[in-house]
């Protein structure tokens, strides 16, 4: 038996801070159980005889019966007694409504309570909870009637919690279940994730979070769960003030957005850029009409056939391509002003006929219908939507524009066919649908090679040389380059390189060496020494290098706080900030993820763009081992920035590397 189903499927419920207040907290949980929940039920409270015409207790010990789920309410201060009181009667799961934890500093209070359930076994949501509506009942303190469905909610912060269902109940979106994380003192956001994954009552999971409670847990737990169902994220605490206020809100460390992104990307989930898009995307999921990133665009409005066109460019998603069979048949019932193309203008004067003659010949297309109709007074869009309703099951999306368009997505709606008021929104809830990521579990197994164990032995920070041999350690090639430490040397080891080169001062802690002129491009034979003399004013070894000419490309490593080692990639050299065209992946990097990162970074097309024949395959090989790399050294931080990328290969240029 999972453990969570004492949490979501109890047999018997206590409300400790039951009050006979209706407009108290715990009068509200208690009223809500007393309407929704089947199995018996118990208010404690230890002044009143009864709660809502209940006997109450004056503990849960008193309570003959076994209790499954106990529900807190009341001030904080009491929280780790009533604690005790669970783990004396065999309590087995809690709820603690009661806020005032670690998200106003009071961790060591949280810790205790935690620590007190632990010892009794008790799983614990919370605290700072809003509470948890599942189809078996509402342990919430909100009076929303919730519509019931195949939405399962999870969600970070109650307040958001109230919005989305209330949304939910305004669009019509059935919710499963609504959970509210709370400080996840005990439960995870990925134990309600991967619970709410197995359960056949919830089709999609909508996942609002400030904070990831266990990175490593995240990655490993998850992957399985988005293979079973689509599960949807949307994160607070993106910009910094955002973080801050997510810290003091619930105790969570934001993180970083990007690294987030990727970590969702690399668990298989969708991540949106806010609610309005989540609620256009759950019109989606919620329904089980075939959908593909292939479109084909039916209209009675020219106008928007361009505008959504472009839409769908822009969203990477295309028109599909109309069969000759097909253009014949249209023709028959098109007017003589309207052409069998993609998008399909059915013309103003379209009425409801005519949409149900184009829908029947083009419903063996393999594509996904977006069906628009502007209501004119030829045809109305509850018209078009009581058409579209008869093609459920072949992919049809409907956008309803015009005085009656509530009531026809209602038509859509009881259907099961998504219904939009935007063509735009359908074609970014397509896009997310479409675009969803193959889950991945990454293999952090640590093996390092004991060359490069040696060489960072004892260091916290190498030299630029030091850098440079680990590179090559690894399998990533660096241009000819060697040291001196006069001007002979100097001389000696620019005449084996070959010219021109490069030279660079050579510092034992890290400098900014372009701002302090230490960097000569182009030097040739004759300048050498003069060179190294106005360096070594800087320091005294300095590094000569082969030059190299091509694209130049960043590759940098991380590591996160939270969910470990990224890399980074994108544009090199002094492009790096101003472009900032970075894709970020959690390591280690496999190479079709190195693929991927150089097609979201542009390089892909920066290098086919170039038409030279740079050979991407040898930063795919970069990509790869310096992911590897960062994992078996626990690297802290660390740029390659140039790689340069020509028709010889891919070469590590300037090097930091910082370790843990």
């Amino acid at each position: 038996m999972d453990e969570l189903n004492y949490l979501f499927k109890p047999r018997s419920i206590a409300v400790v801070g039951a009050s006979r207040h209706k407009e108290k907290v715990g009068n509200v949980i208690f009223r809500n159980l007393l309407s929704t929940f089947q199995g018996k039920l118990y208010p404690i409270n230890t002044k009143a005889e009864d709660v809502e015409g209940v006997k109450a207790y004056k503990s849960v010990k008193e309570i003959p019966d076994d209790i499954d789920l106990g529900v807190i309410a009341v001030p904080r201060e009491v929280v780790p007694q009533t604690m005790e009181e669970f783990v004396e009667k065999g309590v087995k799961a809690s709820i603690v409504i009661t806020a005032g934890f670690r998200e106003v500093g009071e961790e060591k209070l949280e810790n205790e309570v935690i620590s007190i359930a632990r010892k009794g076994g008790i799983r614990v949501l919370g605290p700072n909870t809003f509470g948890i509506i599942t189809p078996e009942f509402n342990a919430t303190f909100t009076y929303t009637d919730v519509k019931r469905g195949n939405v399962g909610l999870v969600v970070q912060s109650g307040g958001l919690g109230v919005y989305m269902l209330n949304w939910a109940q305004k669009y019509r979106i059935g919710i499963s279940y609504m959970v509210s994380l709370g400080n996840q003192a005990d439960v995870k956001e990925y134990e309600v994730i991967n619970y709410l994954s197995k359960d056949a009552e919830t089709r999609a999971i909508f996942v609002y979070l400030e904070g990831v409670s266990d990175g490593n847990a995240f990655l490993e737990e998850l992957p399985e769960a988005t293979r079973r169902k689509p599960v949807v994220f949307l994160k607070g605490g993106v910009s910094s003030s955002g973080a801050s206020a997510a810290k003091t809100h619930t105790g969570s460390l934001a993180g970083s957005f990007e690294v987030f992104k990727a970590a969702v990307n690399t668990i298989g989930g969708i991540l949106v850029d806010n609610l309005h898009d989540m609620l256009n995307l759950a019109k989606i999921l919620m329904y089980s009409e075939p959908i593909s990133e292939e479109l084909l665009v039916i209209t009675n409005s020219g106008g928007h056939g361009v505008l959504v066109s472009d839409e769908i460019d822009k969203n990477g998603l295309r028109l599909v391509e109309i069969p000759e069979w097909m253009k014949k048949e249209l023709t028959k019932i098109l007017p003589p002003t309207s052409l069998p193309k993609n998008p399909l203008d059915l013309t103003g004067d379209a009425d409801r006929e005519r949409y149900h003659n184009a829908l029947k010949i083009v419903s063996s297309l393999d594509c996904t219908k977006l069906v628009i109709v502007q209501s004119l007074p030829m045809v109305s869009c509850s018209d078009v939507a009581r058409v579209i309703s008869n093609f459920k099951g072949k992919g049809v999306i409907g956008v309803t524009m015009g005085l009656d368009e509530d009531m026809a997505l209602k038509i859509l709606e009881t259907t099961g066919i998504p219904g939009y008021t935007f063509p735009e929104d359908a074609v970014k809830a397509i896009k997310y649908y479409t675009s969803r990521p193959t889950p991945r579990k990454k293999i952090r197994t640590v093996q390092p090679i004991e060359a490069a164990l040696e060489l960072v032995k004892g260091k916290k920070t190498l030299k630029d040389f030091e850098a440079l041999k680990l590179m090559e350690i690894y399998g990533i090639r660096t241009p000819k380059w060697g040291l001196a430490n006069n001007e002979n040397e100097a001389q000696n080891v620019a005449d084996s390189i070959g010219y021109p080169v490069v030279m660079k001062i050579s510092p034992d802690t890290p400098l900014h060496k372009t701002e302090l002129k230490g960097v000569v491009v182009n030097v040739e034979k004759e300048d050498v020494k003069k060179v190294y003399s106005e360096l070594s004013k800087i320091t005294s070894r300095v590094l000569i290098q082969q030059q190299l000419n091509g694209l130049e490309v960043f590759i940098g490593g991380l590591k996160d706080p939270v969910f470990g080692h990224v890399i980074l990639i994108g544009s090199g050299g002094i492009y790096v900030e101003v472009l900032k065209n970075v894709a970020y992946a959690l390591s280690p990097v496999y190479e079709d993820e190195a693929q991927e990162l150089l097609v979201e970074s542009k390089i892909h097309d920066m290098l086919n763009a170039r038409k030279r024949g740079y050979d991407e395959s040898s930063i795919i090989r970069a990509i790869t081992r310096v992911s590897r790399m960062i994992v078996d050294l626990n690297v802290k931080e660390m740029d390659i920035n140039p790689l340069f990328v020509n028709e010889n290969g891919a070469f590590a240029v300037d090097v930091r590397i910082v370790l843990e």
